[in-house]
């Protein structure tokens, strides 16, 4: 199951595994506090500017997509493994516009 709250609101142990999909860290909310399992800021897609020779973007010619399509495909699988894992996948963000910009 998948399901969005917010971030100030209490975790609960039906929440299992916790994404914070913000790309800044809440204001006034320590990690403890927040029992976040993952930011996805940390594994989001590195800047294209930013990429060398046998970084990503060498991995993502050999299998023919671009950085930003594997790395897509790569978060997806992530989510649904642990979904299947944990039972309950909780993203969280401290506004709408943080689900507006949530691309999968």
């Amino acid at each position: 199951m998948l399901k969005i709250k917010g971030i100030y609101q209490l975790p609960e142990e039906e929440d299992g595994f916790r994404i914070l999909i913000d790309e800044s860290w809440p204001e006034n909310l320590s990690r403890e506090e927040a029992q976040v399992d993952l930011w996805l800021k940390d594994i989001s897609p590195p800047d294209p500017d930013q990429l060398s020779e046998g970084d990503l973007r060498g991995s993502a010619d050999v299998i023919g997509e671009n950085p930003g399509e594997l790395w897509r495909k790569t978060a997806l699988k992530l989510i649904r493994d642990t979904e299947k894992e944990k039972g309950t996948v909780t993203f969280l963000c401290s506004t709408l516009q943080s689900i507006k910009e949530l691309q999968f």
